[in-house]
C-alpha cells in the first residue's frame, strides 16, 4: 500500500508540473510542450490513475478481495496509459519502461502471494 500512496503522489506531481510547464514551457528550457490535445490526455489519464488508486486503497484497507482483481485492472491500465504517453511523445521509452516496473511488480506480488490472499477476505 505504501507503493500505492507513493504512485499517487508521483502522478499527481507530474500532473501539476505538466500544467505548469504548459503553462510557461521556458521553465523545461522548451519552446513548446506538445500539443493541447496531448497535454490534456495526459493531465486527463493521470487524475483517472490518481482516482483509481484512492479506490484501490480503500478496498485494500478495508480488506476487500476485490482489491485483487482491481490491483491487477489498475496495473494494467497504467501500463497501457505509459505505452499511449510515450507513443503521443508525453514520455520516454526509457521512461515508460522504467515506470511500468512497479506495475509489474505489483501484478507478481498479488499473484504469488499467500498473505494477500490471506488478508484479503470475502466481504461478510
Amino acid at each position: 500500500m505504501v507503493l500505492l500512496v507513493l504512485l499517487l503522489i508521483h502522478g499527481i506531481g507530474l500532473t501539476i508540473a505538466t500544467l505548469v510547464i504548459d503553462t510557461n514551457p521556458s521553465l523545461a528550457g522548451m519552446t513548446d510542450l506538445a500539443p493541447g490535445s496531448h497535454v490534456a490526455f495526459y493531465v486527463v489519464t493521470n487524475c483517472l490513475l490518481a482516482v483509481y488508486i484512492l479506490v484501490l486503497v480503500w478496498l485494500i484497507c478495508t480488506k476487500r478481495r476485490a482489491a485483487i482483481v482491481h490491483n491487477y485492472l489498475y496495473c494494467a491500465t497504467s501500463i497501457g496509459c505509459l505505452v499511449a504517453w510515450n507513443v503521443l511523445g508525453m514520455k520516454s521509452s526509457i521512461g515508460t519502461v522504467i515506470d511500468s516496473l512497479p506495475s509489474v511488480v505489483g501484478i507478481v506480488y498479488f499473484a504469488n502471494s499467500t498473505r494477500v490472499k490471506r488478508t484479503l477476505r470475502r466481504p461478510s
